[in-house]
């Protein structure tokens, strides 16, 4: 559910990951309870803020987290996430890398296919 990272401007921080309550428990104080269980988890272990992602069509999560004083950072810094996906990584990190990769992959093979 949450991990601990560290952000070089920021220091150490909490990341919340996959932070959901099933539509029939909503309303019942489940999400606030646990924001406040998190909150208090990141101020135990000396972190300086929690970071989560919210898709942009969830417009009601959104308005959920700013009502408890979360700042939006695609608004509030102009800040836009970013990901490179395992291929786009291998072309950046070069054909050298690629190669070891390559081989690193087929020694797997083998070894699975001799076990």
């Amino acid at each position: 559910m949450y991990y601990f990272t560290y952000d070089p401007w920021i220091g150490k921080l909490l990341y919340l990951e996959d932070f959901y309550v099933i539509q029939a428990y909503r309303g019942l104080g489940i999400g606030a309870e646990m924001l406040k269980r998190l909150g208090q988890i990141a101020v135990r272990s000396q972190c300086n803020c929690m970071k989560f992602l919210v898709v942009i069509w969830n417009q009601a999560s959104t308005d959920y987290y700013t009502r408890r004083g979360a700042l939006d950072l695609s608004s509030e810094e102009g800040r836009h996430l970013f990901r490179f996906n395992r291929e786009e990584l291998m072309d950046t990190a070069g054909e050298e890398l690629k190669m070891t990769h390559h081989k690193l992959s087929q020694y797997r093979l083998q070894y699975l296919n001799v076990t």
